[in-house]
C-alpha cells in the first residue's frame, strides 16, 4: 500500500507540475504531510526528496517562511547527491523567496544572487526543459526590474508559449503564460507586444479570467 500510494502521489505531481508552477489550482491536490511521511520512511529516495522540496517551495510562495527554509535545506541536500536541473531550479526560486522575506539588505542581496545563479545554471544545463524555464520565468517576473532579469523572464515566457502551442498542452497553462507576457511587456513599456498577446487571449478564450486581467492591464 505504501509503494502504491507513493507511486500515485508522485505520478500526480509529475503530471501537474507545470500547472503548479503557474499557480493553477488543482482540485484534490494533497498537502505535503503525506510526502513528509514518505520521505521519513525512505530518506534516500531522491525523487521523494525533490517532491517534498517542491511542496515546501510552494508553501513558501504563499508566505510560509519556515517552508522556504525547509525547501532550501532539502534541495541543497539533493544537489549534494546528484546535480539535477529541476532541483536546482526550485532551489534558486526558493532563495529568491528567502530574499523576499529577508529584512536585512545584505542578506536580501546575498539570497537574490544565489537564487539567480542557481536558476541560470539550471536553464543553461537544461535549455529544452520547459518546466525549468517556467520556474525561472515566474521567479524573475517577481523581482525588481533594476536587477536586469525582466528581459530574461520575457524571453523564457515567449519560448514557453511557443512550446505549449506546438505540443498542444493545457489551454489553461497557455492562458496563464500569455497573461504573464501581457503584464511583463507592459512593465517594459512594450505596449504593442502586450496587445498582440491580448488579442490572442480574446480570440481563443474571450471569457477567461486571464483575458479579463490582461484587458485590465492594458487599460491602466
Amino acid at each position: 500500500d505504501f509503494e502504491k500510494a507513493k507511486k500515485s502521489r508522485m505520478q500526480t505531481a509529475a503530471d501537474s507540475r507545470i500547472d503548479y508552477a503557474f499557480h493553477v489550482t488543482l482540485a484534490g491536490s494533497p498537502g505535503f504531510s503525506e510526502l513528509e511521511r514518505f520521505h521519513k520512511e525512505d530518506p534516500q529516495n531522491i525523487d521523494l526528496a525533490i517532491e517534498l522540496g517542491i511542496a515546501y517551495h510552494d508553501a513558501g510562495l504563499e508566505g510560509d517562511k519556515d517552508s522556504v527554509t525547509k525547501a532550501i535545506r532539502i534541495l541543497e541536500d539533493v544537489l549534494k547527491r546528484r546535480d539535477l536541473g529541476l532541483a536546482r531550479a526550485y532551489l534558486g526560486s526558493s532563495f529568491l523567496l528567502r530574499a523576499r522575506d529577508d529584512w536585512n539588505p545584505f542578506g536580501k542581496l546575498l539570497n537574490l544572487n544565489q537564487g539567480i545563479d542557481h536558476l541560470d545554471r539550471a536553464v543553461e544545463g537544461n535549455p529544452d526543459d520547459i518546466l525549468i524555464r517556467v520556474i525561472r520565468a515566474n521567479a524573475y517576473a517577481n523581482i525588481p526590474a533594476f536587477f536586469g532579469k525582466l528581459d530574461v523572464a520575457i524571453s523564457d515566457f515567449e519560448i514557453i508559449v511557443q512550446v505549449l502551442a506546438e505540443e498542444g498542452l493545457s489551454i489553461e497553462i497557455q492562458l496563464n503564460a500569455r497573461l504573464k507576457l501581457v503584464q511583463l511587456y507592459m512593465r517594459n513599456g512594450m505596449n504593442d507586444k502586450a496587445a498582440t498577446h491580448y488579442e490572442w487571449l480574446k480570440e481563443n478564450a474571450p471569457d477567461s479570467q486571464a483575458t479579463i486581467m490582461a484587458g485590465e492591464e492594458l487599460e491602466r
